[in-house]
């Protein structure tokens, strides 16, 4: 059995009874082994056996239901569903307009408004609704003929029934000179629920963002070496396993690989969080995402694009929206359900009040068709996953990865909370902190400034600082001034065996004294409320770090930490938990 991958863009979902249909349809099939929609985001991921199904069988499926449907890897980069505003302005100057005809006639009907005048505003405000229901309510009617066609009932249908209803009968009202129409009504409705749509795909759009920014990470270009050894830019969604890639200096790597040049620093802080670059060595691993501290580099490809580690973080956060927790499960019921129950209470009403309590036939349509616009369930179905979806991307940009639709759920049980140390508990950057002659400090400054290293910019601390010209940089370990003085490693200044190791960066004069600059975490200004907040909810925090146990434990103690780990990679840290 081989199992494939894939989630697809949905097109003409507008609803989650719509999604859920997909959804049971295609679980429903041979070979098809996971399919589960999400209606904000409009996108269902797949996995199928091969030997059984393929994407055209799959996506043919879809469009038998209705709708349309195609891999995300083929939606054009920035693609986005047209924009609803034309709609919901003709939609407003079609309700301002018939307004003012159906305050004429309702003021008129008190006053001397003779009936051909009365018949005159009707016929008017009917030419008004007309275009409006055509073209800014195509997105209520379209969908819904979309779904009878296939023999589906989706949320549309209710509002489009009720539209086409309302007006018809107007018509039918006004050929027999009754003053009571219900054009402004019609467009009036088509005007607020629009609102609503508009709203909704706004949000949508938000909610998209924070995978879509990811993807963006990884939908650069490469410089890959050629069979000839000679430097080609392509597309990096056209790198394969195995090909050879040259990375320059400040470049984000384009997929995960091996290094196959010289040591290099990498900034791995979008992945990782840790702010601190990594030394990486000839055979390591390297992760698509990170940025190239100093280059340039030769790198063998081993995964891209989606397979990489910040394509699955990317697809962790689709997953994420498209996760059906306890109360994601009960609305898609409820919205399934519902649809028809709204049929029946409309078709229901009509009976009730035309046959059992003897009112007029236009009277008996009126109440069917309030019961069909007010008990329409689209926010229901709507509601929970749209929720999810935000807050999933609000903790991300807060720097918070969720792993599970569910834990969002249960946060309101959580009694234990894992921190991690750098650029969480810290400030995601280190100070210098030194105490050396402050002649001393500035000539340190003026090498630290002509170099992009993360701890060079902690030497500037945020001063501008003009670089000295003719500066030689050493890959990995620092820079030389024309002068001979050097900032960077204690083997690139020949630190005395009793001051390397203690500092992070060493700064070497011309006349070759060598001072130490210590580079220091700081925690975040707001870490101790935090702490203080954690613990009048009776709620355990602990540290994890990969930093030492001597380090840790300073930082542990010196802010108010009961509990803390140290010398961790990132699998202790999950075993851990």
């Amino acid at each position: 059995m081989t199992v494939a991958q894939q989630t697809l863009a949905l097109e003409g979902v507008h609803c989650a009874s719509c999604v859920l249909r997909i959804e049971k349809h295609l679980a429903a099939l041979t070979g098809v082994t996971y399919a589960r929609g999400n209606a904000t985001q409009r996108r269902i991921p797949l996995e199928w056996d091969e030997g059984q199904q393929s994407i055209d069988r799959l996506t043919g499926e879809i469009l038998a239901l209705g709708h349309q449907a195609r891999p995300m890897n083929d939606v054009p980069s920035g693609a986005s569903e047209q924009s609803l505003l034309p709609r919901l302005a003709v939609a407003a100057l079609g309700t301002m307009n018939i307004m003012a005809f159906s305050f004429s006639v309702w003021f008129g009907l008190i006053t001397d408004m003779g009936p051909g005048t009365i018949q005159f505003m009707h016929w008017a405000s009917a030419a008004i609704a007309l275009p409006v229901m055509l073209y800014a309510g195509a997105v209520f009617h379209g969908p819904a003929l979309k779904g009878l066609r296939a023999g589906n009932v989706t949320m549309d249908a209710p509002i489009t029934i009720a539209i086409w209803m309302a007006f018809a009968g107007s018509v039918f009202e006004t050929l027999q000179g009754s003053h009571d129409v219900y054009f402004d009504a019609v467009v009036s409705l088509i005007f607020l629920l629009l609102i609503g749509r508009v709203l909704e795909q706004a949000m949508r759009r938000r909610s998209d963002h924070a995978s879509e920014n990811l993807r963006e990470m990884l939908n650069s270009t490469a410089t890959r070496i050629d069979p000839q050894g000679q430097p080609v830019t392509v597309a990096a969604s056209a790198l394969r396993e195995g090909d050879q890639i040259l990375v320059y200096t400040g470049d984000i790597l384009p997929a995960d690989g091996v290094l196959l040049s010289g040591p290099i620093d990498l900034d791995e802080s979008v992945l990782t969080g840790e702010t601190n670059p990594r030394r990486v060595l000839t055979g390591d691993a390297v992760i698509a995402g990170a940025v190239l501290l100093g280059g340039p580099a030769t790198l063998r490809v081993t995964q891209v694009g989606e397979t990489s580690q910040m394509g699955q973080m990317a697809q962790m956060i689709d997953d994420v929206a498209a996760h059906k927790g306890r109360l994601q499960l009960l609305s898609d019921r409820f919205a399934s359900s519902y649809t028809p129950l709204v049929f029946f209470g409309s078709l229901a009403g009509f009976l009730l009040w035309y046959l059992v309590v003897g009112a007029p036939f236009a009277e008996s349509l009126q109440i069917a068709i309030a019961v069909l616009i007010v008990t329409c369930p689209c926010a229901a179905g709507l509601a929970t996953p749209a929720v999810t979806a935000r807050a999933a991307n609000i903790a991300l940009k807060m720097g918070v990865v969720v792993k599970s639709g569910a834990a969002l759920e249960r946060l309101g049980a959580v009694d234990h909370i894992f921190i991690d140390k750098t650029g969480t508990a810290s400030l995601p950057g280190l100070q210098a902190h030194t105490y050396i002659d402050p002649a001393v400090l500035r000539a340190a400054k003026g090498l630290a400034a002509g170099s992009s290293h993360p701890l060079a910019r902690a030497v500037l601390d945020g001063e501008q600082v003009k670089a000295i010209a003719g500066l030689r940089e050493y890959q990995g370990k620092g820079v030389e001034g024309p002068d001979g003085a050097r900032l960077g490693s204690a083997s690139l200044v020949d630190a005395p065996i009793g001051l390397a190791g203690q500092s992070s960066l060493y700064y070497r004069t011309p006349e070759g004294e060598v001072h130490a600059l210590t580079l220091q975490e700081c925690a975040r200004p707001d870490l101790g409320s935090f702490l203080a907040d954690a613990r009048r909810q009776s709620l355990r925090v602990t540290l994890h770090s990969g930093d030492t146990l001597d380090a840790v434990e300073r930082f542990a103690m010196a802010h108010g930490f009961e509990a803390w780990h140290g010398a961790q990679n990132p699998l202790e840290k999950l075993e851990t938990l």
